[in-house]
């Protein structure tokens, strides 16, 4: 039985995504259809539109067959972490043959030789590294620079002898697309692994990943978060826009959940949590969260004291060197409760540290039999018997996952929608198929 692995937020799943569905199951004839979909908070530094299971929902009837969380000090996380996070995960499964991404470049062999670089850094990388890093940009940035260098002077594929300069340029634009960056990353966990899992891509069809045009077909997820963040209204009218860019089963999960109070949820629900959290913590404490550097804390916490939103907040401390998304992240990390420290031991330890069920169809049934036997992970079906796991960090991970559950829902638009404890209560979605329509 064939089987491919795919890593997703679906926040919210829209058509381009439901064309990477149909794509990875054609291009593989795979029999089964994983996905490592994110927990609660996602990895641009936000709470998701709309709960882990609503979009487990979305996912089983677009066509997965299995869903398996990618917990939430991954999914909100840098895209190494993110993606190591993933990856760990599909590998312990035991059962995956592809992992299938998109990306903004579609040629997995030019993702796959940068992802040789990243995967095993020289002396001359990590020392370029270090000396752009100095000069104060972002990691990100200074990480294109010191691959620029590095090519330059380059002997092998895909150039077969030494880069020159347009070739370089090509490379480096390309590197600097969000989706080709994790793609990157996932074939690095991939080599870095050891894992017998193949990686194929498909090319990203419609707006780019951070576009805010708003087309008639294939727009961003982060067109369509604007949009229903503009214009949704308590009546839960879904416009023509939505129509056009969503399938009719996802756009009625979605809405399901608005109708219920459970969503859309927002950065801007926490602002208050977010600047009482960083007004009453120490120096030391917020030193202690992760993605920080230091003297990173005295802005966070100077920013703090005089913003009035979430907005002021982060347009006060981001800087070149400390872009958007990674201060969000910061702040949302110390929403959850993790720290710098924990995610070091998460990584020393190989990352993953349990497969979370959040959902399954039959075939996903099947596929779980196989795990069973295969995976080289504890399996969690049962939520409120996670402290039966014979690992000490992964009862950590589990019970920092509840947590950040218990903080996600205090931002569901109704009050009677915020009681904690729904890590606990919440069973694996079960998906009973009515046709072959998204096959």
């Amino acid at each position: 039985m064939s089987v491919i692995g795919i890593v997703a937020e679906y926040n919210p799943l829209h058509l381009g995504h439901l064309h990477h569905l149909k794509y990875a199951r054609k291009a593989t004839n795979a029999q089964g259809l994983i996905c490592v979909l994110s927990g609660n908070f996602v990895q641009r530094g936000e709470p998701a539109l709309i709960s882990k299971w609503a979009r487990t929902q979305m996912a089983l009837i677009s066509g997965a067959d299995l869903v398996i969380e990618l917990p939430s000090a991954f999914s909100c996380a840098s895209a190494e972490y993110f993606s190591a996070g993933a990856v760990s995960i599909l590998d312990s499964l035991g059962i995956v043959d592809y992992l299938c991404f998109g990306s903004e470049n579609g040629n997995i062999e030019d993702l796959e030789w940068v992802a040789e670089i990243f995967a095993y850094e020289s002396e001359d990388f990590k020392q370029n590294l270090k000396e752009r890093l100095n000069d104060g940009l972002s990691y990100a940035i200074a990480r294109q620079k010191a691959l620029e260098k590095i090519l330059l002077n380059y002997k092998g594929k895909p150039c077969d002898n030494f880069c020159d300069e347009a070739k370089v340029k090509n490379i480096i634009n390309a590197i600097s697309k969000p989706n080709n960056i994790l793609g990157i990353e996932y074939i690095k966990a991939l080599k870095r692994l050891k894992s017998q899992i193949k990686p194929i891509t498909i090319k990203r069809i419609g707006q780019d990943y951070n576009s805010l045009e708003r087309a008639s077909s294939y727009s961003s997820a982060t067109a369509i978060r604007q949009h229903i963040q503009e214009t949704f209204t308590s009546s839960c009218e879904i416009d023509s826009f939505l129509q056009n860019n969503i399938s009719q089963e996802c756009l009625k999960v979605m809405f399901d959940e608005f109708v219920s109070g459970r969503g859309p949820v927002f950065a801007e629900a926490f602002e208050n949590i977010l600047l009482y959290i960083f007004r009453s913590k120490s120096l030391n404490e917020i030193r202690s969260l992760p993605y920080m550097e230091e003297g990173l804390e005295n802005r966070l916490k100077q920013a703090s004291l005089e913003s009035v939103s979430i907005d002021e907040f982060v347009k006060k401390v981001v800087t070149k060197r400390y872009p958007t998304s990674r201060i969000k992240r910061i702040l949302f990390s110390a929403l959850t409760g993790i720290t710098g420290e924990f995610l070091e031991e998460l990584k020393n330890n190989g990352y993953a540290q349990y497969i979370r069920v959040l959902g399954f169809n039959e075939t996903g049934r099947t596929l779980l039999s196989k795990m069973k036997k295969k995976a080289r992970l504890p399996i969690i079906t049962k939520p409120a018997s996670y402290d039966e796991i014979d690992n000490k960090l992964a009862v950590k991970l589990f019970e920092h996952e509840a947590r950040t559950t218990d903080a996600y829902v205090l931002g569901y638009p109704f009050l009677k929608e915020r009681a904690g404890g729904m890590e606990f209560k919440t069973s694996p979605v079960y998906y009973k198929a009515t046709d072959e329509g998204h096959r």
